[in-house]
């Protein structure tokens, strides 16, 4: 994949977690969960995940906003399967909030 290609995509993810968090925020469940499928599928689109949201990429290698989501999304994964429940959008936001500074330190303060 080309580095302008990368940097789309790292935009990309960076305004759809702007819009989830603000659809969070309002209680726009509905909306939240397109959102979010638009995501995964443009993760696809770029073979960095497979349709049964397997890494095919090794997050390392990614750009920080993409390497973050990815991270996020193995780690659900992960408890997904000790807690034998359907993993959910909300889980990987839960989880990508958590490993993203940046949005805990700058945007998330601006909300309250």
């Amino acid at each position: 994949m080309s580095k302008a290609t990368l940097e789309l995509l790292e935009q990309e993810i960076q305004n759809a977690f702007v819009h989830i968090i603000d659809l969070q925020q309002e209680d726009n469940y509905a909306e939240m969960s397109q959102q979010f499928a638009k995501l995964l599928a443009s993760l696809q689109q770029h073979q960095l995940i497979s349709s049964s949201l397997q890494l095919l990429v090794e997050p390392a290698q990614c750009l920080h906003e993409t390497k973050i989501l990815l991270e996020s999304l193995e780690e659900a994964q992960q408890r997904q399967h000790r807690k034998k429940r359907l993993l959910t959008h909300r889980q990987i936001l839960q989880l990508w909030l958590r490993k993203n500074l940046h949005y805990k330190r700058e945007y998330l303060p601006k909300l309250f």
